[in-house]
């Protein structure tokens, strides 16, 4: 995937706000995800596109129509545009709408994918709301930010608990996903590589923008979650979630 772009904005939320990149990931991570999908899908709904990056090793990898969904428009525009460059436009359909109130039927999907956006309803409400878009035995992948010990030093608990209250051990998500109606197909962590195309440009370009900002807030929320990435990355990760709707 894309390098993240580090954007100032000093009065902003901390934290990945600061990151037009978006989240930890790569193409390959899309992929083993992809590869583990007990189905041939022929309808996706991508939740949380933003620039799309997903979205293309989906295209380039399936023949399924993609239902692309955004809360901004924008975001929306430059991915057609992306996907018209490629001749990819005719495989898409964007729809902006919020993660909480989706304008679809019920049982219209065989896949839903949903990288890193469920934490913004919640992962035990997103798991409730889009399970009835899935067809029977439909399949969806999210990832979301956990917890791989029981026992995190007390800096890492703290930044997180400021930063995402709701993360939870791997253990807890799947016995959520589990008592939410789905079977778990499969599940795994997030490369170390993948978390480092991710924060060293930021690392990097904050080194870069100090001596013209050295009082920066920003730079210094910035620098401080660079610190926890690399100190603390063995504590906690994003984990990918391959889970198939069960009846219940």
């Amino acid at each position: 995937m894309e390098s993240p772009v580090l954007t100032i904005r000093e009065n902003s939320t901390f934290s990945c706000c600061y990151f037009s990149g978006g989240l930890p990931g790569s193409e390959q991570e899309t992929l083993n995800a992809l590869n583990l999908v007990p189905l041939t899908s022929r309808n996706i709904l991508e939740i949380g596109s933003g620039k799309g990056l997903a979205t293309t090793v989906l295209a380039n990898n399936t023949q399924a129509a993609i239902t692309v969904v955004d809360n901004e428009q924008s975001a929306l525009d430059r991915l057609v545009e992306r996907f018209t460059e490629h001749g990819l436009n005719d495989r898409i359909k964007p729809v902006c709408a919020s993660m909480t109130d989706l304008p679809f039927e019920p049982k219209g999907f065989d896949l839903i994918w949903a990288e890193g956006s469920a934490y913004i309803m919640g992962v035990e409400s997103a798991l409730k709301e889009w399970r009835p878009l899935l067809e029977h035995n439909g399949v969806m992948i999210l990832s979301d930010l956990v917890w791989f010990t029981d026992t995190p030093t007390s800096e890492a608990q703290a930044f997180w608990k400021g930063e995402y209250p709701d993360m939870v051990s791997v253990d807890i998500r799947l016995e959520q996903i589990k008592a939410a109606g789905y079977k778990v197909v499969e599940h795994f962590p997030l490369s170390q590589q993948a978390w480092e195309n991710y924060y060293l440009p930021l690392k990097q370009r904050a080194i870069e923008l100090t001596p013209s900002m050295p009082d920066s807030n920003a730079l210094n929320d910035i620098n401080t979650e660079v610190s926890i990435f690399e100190r603390y990355l063995d504590e906690f990760g994003y984990e990918m979630f391959i889970i198939q709707k069960a009846a219940k």
